[in-house]
């Protein structure tokens, strides 16, 4: 499988948090699928690949992460499956690289150093906390594939 150069993924991480935090900005308050977990994955697919088939493929709406995979679920994939038809490997060895993407409470990506995402209080894009060499809890972790 051939995967995007750590400076590219770097790149487009740092063009969808700027981007989330443009919409975090102009917005009263924390919105899901514009400025939440899901929407930085979604950017950030999107940097990457010129198109984003994490983006496209949900037409649902949702309240919680919860809800966000039982809806899921309605579409026919569980975290995984979705990941792998969006364009990403899953990780089963649980040591993630910078520009790796992880579901734990919901959506983060590896910055190379922590795993940065949205959170509730409408505050943008920020360190959620450190990486860790072994990822053990996370339900899932994924490396983008150049398609």
């Amino acid at each position: 499988m051939k995967y995007y150069t750590e400076e590219e993924m770097s790149g487009a991480l740092q063009r969808a948090t700027r981007t989330i935090n443009l919409l975090t900005e102009s917005c009263t308050s924390y919105t899901r699928n514009v400025n939440d977990c899901f929407a930085l994955l979604a950017e950030y697919d999107m940097e990457l690949r010129g198109e984003s088939k994490a983006r496209d493929s949900i037409k649902f709406r949702w309240k919680t992460t919860k809800e966000f995979i039982i809806k899921l679920a309605h579409e026919g994939y569980n975290l995984e499956q979705y990941m792998q038809y969006c364009g990403y490997e899953i990780i089963n060895n649980k040591r993630p690289l910078s520009g790796d993407i992880a579901f734990e409470q919901g959506a983060m990506i590896h910055d190379g150093y922590s795993w940065v995402s949205t959170n509730e209080t409408n505050e943008g894009v920020g360190a959620l906390r450190p990486a860790n060499f072994l990822e053990r809890k996370l339900l899932v972790l994924a490396r983008p594939i150049r398609s």
